[in-house]
């Protein structure tokens, strides 16, 4: 049964975000996975082509456009290991807004960076504080608006125009992989599938280093897991938020778990078949279609991002150590 304080968004709801939205993101392309001899079309939905490299432009936009005046008094703040607080600082920059981001003090400066640019107060907190921003819904004494980048209905209700796109791009689409990070984005775009195409498939993807969800259906709720670093960042958290569970559970097919040196893998084949730059989070959907367990005929790989660090790429094109 579904958490009566959270629902998902319409389809409707997603629409609307889609107009709203249209002025400030990218229609992103859905290109083909050049693969030699695949019994599989493989298509990657490129949201790493958004302005701040990431599908977070999306959520964090949709928030922050669909907010009273009056609560951006003090500005906007959220807590982010990169792409929500670089999406918050983006759509804050451009609608002139004061903008902080909580990030653990080991955030990638690769998305960490491009905040402070964009004229974010970047504060970094241990992974702990960072954690319990999240779970409380915001910081005990920050004034400014907290913007959940994935409990929030506007937030979901914008990652869902990834879902529309992709509907109006690829009709005869049979699989949907997403990466998972607090199921926003899943949510989000399944919601879309579950009205529009219902017989779609919508897997949610996971590297080994952290995979909260898979343990979360496995044990039939949300149980904490320990997450092991890695050059992966953007996907994986300790447990999957209690508020997300009922809605996660409802419109996800099935999980799938990858190991991390596949994702590296698929980080290597994107760039050298489609020269497309993928940061880890955005790899684990073409590491699980490429693995073969996520399901088979036509397939569309959510690539949520490109924003990774320089030396991480330079040493996976290389297959180089991590």
């Amino acid at each position: 049964m579904r958490d009566a304080r959270l629902t998902l968004p319409t389809v409707d709801d997603v629409r609307l975000a889609s107009k709203r939205l249209a002025p400030y993101i990218v229609r992103t392309p859905l290109l083909r996975l050049n693969l030699r001899d695949s019994p599989n079309k493989i298509y990657l939905k490129l949201e790493n082509l958004q302005s701040i490299g990431a599908f977070k432009a999306r959520p964090m936009g949709n928030i922050v456009l669909t907010a009273e005046k009056n609560a951006l008094r003090n500005g906007v703040y959220t807590a982010s290991s990169g792409n929500a607080g670089l999406g918050l600082a983006w759509i804050a920059h451009q609608l002139g807004i004061g903008a902080t981001v909580y990030a653990p003090d080991s955030g990638p400066a690769a998305k960490l960076e491009p905040a402070r640019d964009l004229g974010a107060c970047v504060r970094l907190v241990s992974n702990d504080q960072w954690w319990t921003i999240i779970e409380n819904n915001g910081h005990p004494t920050d004034s400014g608006y907290y913007a959940d980048a994935v409990r929030s209905l506007s937030a979901m209700a914008g990652n869902g125009t990834i879902g529309l796109e992709i509907v109006e791009q690829l009709p005869e689409v049979d699989t949907v992989i997403i990466p998972f990070g607090g199921g926003g984005i899943a949510c989000g775009i399944a919601s879309v599938f579950d009205v529009l195409k219902p017989d779609t498939r919508i897997v949610v993807a996971e590297s080994e280093a952290a995979a909260p969800l898979s343990a979360a259906f496995r044990e039939g709720r949300p149980v904490r897991v320990t997450v092991r670093p890695s050059f992966i960042s953007g996907a994986g958290a300790p447990t999957v938020l209690k508020e997300m569970w009922p809605l996660i559970r409802h419109v996800v097919d099935s999980t799938v778990v990858v190991p991390v040196s596949d994702v590296a893998e698929a980080i290597r084949l994107m760039f050298l078949r489609n020269r497309v730059v993928a940061e880890g989070a955005g790899a684990i959907p073409v590491a699980a279609a490429l693995g073969g367990n996520a399901g088979s005929g036509t397939t569309v790989c959510v690539v949520t991002g490109g924003n990774i660090d320089q030396r991480s790429f330079c040493n996976i094109l290389n297959r180089q150590p991590l």
